[in-house]
């Protein structure tokens, strides 16, 4: 069992009071590896590291081919050890081979493309001439717009895809010449540590990104509330969202938030049930539900409500095999903790107490003794009034709501605190965009339209602050400055 560390002003560095923790797999219980438990201490001094490397290193001043270069060496890296990352990610995260395109190959991708647009993105825009009377008389004025690097970040990503959302966040943020701090989940230390592995061979000046683990809320109120951090980048939920937005105010540090979601899947049309029912399937088996902008409460027209779940019940006790993540074959892998599977029962539990129809599973699976599975679990006959279609469960969970007609379905999808996906399922594509510009969501997947490297994703609502992809990165981590001159 290896031990991390932490890396930390470009020096590979254990906690400084010698504390670890170990990190289970969540297939098997067995220990992965352990992580360093750092103190405040040592996110101050990895703050300090990071505040001097942009006041007084290059990198703020680097060019767009300096960092275009640093993210392909990181891409690189990435491509080289991608089996690494691979084993890894199915032994800390329990990822399942049917989630790797995401976790595995999209941030390889998504680091090149970053590379792309930072040799593109329009840094310097001139502004009109014009004319003005001034001091001495008639006077032409000039002007450009000038994006600056936002300066040091607090990036703080999740467990649930690591890697995808630790790249969405130092890709933009090299990119525009920042400099950064990463506080992992506790629940995902190892695989963010193997992050910093492949930067440090991207040979950056010491400073620009700095990786602190640690379990205690204590390092994360340090990074978040230290006046030497300009902007603080979240991903997980709204409860600590809200807290990190408290934390930031004492400096009104700039804040980008990427909170839950409670999306919808729409599906217009009567026939095609087969397939659809095993399209709306995917989030009671997909990372095991464990994901922000799933569609895990399914609308389907009352007249097929039935059929509909008939079919999604068939798929997921005849389809879907339960268990080691390691092994290909397995659609549905573990939860990620003994506490999140309690937490999932308790909901599951509140759906049959306050009505819905348990279709299929609410349990855990008799034969998987060891780890933290639980059973692809569909509720039917669902009124979006209840907990199980209000709070985002996160979890292998999925509700079935049956509806009238096309307003009656855009009524149920906005009836929610949150706004970050939702997909619509149709054969009339046009009818599809305009239900779909009527949805207060960040994004609407339609007939399975990918999220596009080049567009935003965030939410509306409780789910977020900001948005992430292309330019609007960009734009999420650098400040805009005017500058005029008399011609």
């Amino acid at each position: 069992m290896t031990t991390g560390k932490m890396l930390i002003d470009g020096e590979w560095v254990d906690a400084s009071n010698g504390a670890t923790y170990t990190v289970p797999n969540p297939a098997t219980e067995e220990p992965v590896g352990r992580a360093p438990d750092a103190t405040a201490d040592d996110m101050r001094r990895a703050i300090g590291a990071a505040r001097r490397a942009f006041d007084d290193g290059p990198w703020p001043r680097s060019s767009r081919d300096e960092r275009a270069r640093a993210l392909l060496r990181i891409a690189d890296a990435m491509e080289r050890r991608k089996e690494d990352m691979r084993q890894l990610l199915i032994a800390e995260a329990g990822a399942t081979w049917v989630t790797h395109p995401m976790q595995v190959d999209s941030p390889i991708e998504h680091l090149r493309h970053w590379a792309d647009i930072v040799r593109s993105y329009q840094f310097e825009e001139m502004l009109p001439a014009r004319a003005s009377q001034g001091p001495l008389g008639p006077q032409m004025n000039c002007g450009v717009v000038y994006r600056q690097p936002v300066g040091v970040c607090a990036m703080i990503p999740t467990w649930n895809f690591p890697v995808y959302v630790t790249v969405q966040k130092l890709g933009p943020g090299l990119a525009t010449g920042c400099t950064m701090v990463f506080k992992p989940s506790p629940w995902g230390p190892l695989i963010n540590l193997f992050i910093a592995e492949l930067v440090a061979e991207a040979d950056l000046p010491p400073g620009v990104v700095n990786f602190v683990t640690g379990q205690g809320n204590d390092i994360a109120e340090a990074l978040v509330s230290d006046p030497r951090v300009d902007k603080v980048s979240f991903t997980g939920s709204v409860a600590t969202g809200r807290k990190i937005i408290q934390a930031s105010a004492s400096n009104l540090k700039r804040v980008f938030l990427e909170l839950g979601g409670k999306s919808v899947g729409i599906y217009l049309d009567s026939d095609g049930i087969e397939m659809n029912a095993m399209v709306a399937s995917g989030p009671a088996m997909f990372h095991a539900g464990q994901g922000c902008a799933m569609a895990t409460r399914v609308l389907v027209q009352k007249d097929v409500h039935d059929r509909f779940v008939e079919n999604m019940v068939g798929f997921v006790q005849n389809m879907v095999k339960v268990g080691d993540p390691a092994d290909p074959a397995t659609m549905l892998g573990p939860v990620i903790r003994e506490e999140r599977r309690q937490k999932i029962e308790e909901y599951i539990g509140a759906g049959k107490a306050e009505g819905a129809t348990l279709a299929t599973g609410g349990g855990r699976p008799k034969d998987l003794q060891r780890g933290y599975f639980l059973e692809p679990t569909i509720f039917c006959n669902v009124r979006n009034d209840i907990r199980i279609a209000r709070e985002e469960i996160f979890g292998p969970v999925v509700s079935v709501i049956p509806f009238a007609d096309d307003e009656e379905a855009i009524r149920i999808a906005n009836d929610s605190t949150y706004g970050l996906g939702g997909a619509i399922y149709a054969r009339d594509t046009t009818r599809a965009v305009e239900m779909a510009k009527r949805i207060r969501t960040g994004v609407v997947w339609i007939n399975n339209g990918i999220n596009m490297f080049d567009g935003p994703f965030g939410g509306f609502k409780e789910s977020g602050i900001g948005r992430e992809g292309g330019r609007w990165s960009m734009e999420e981590y650098t400040e805009v400055q005017q500058i005029t001159w008399r011609a």
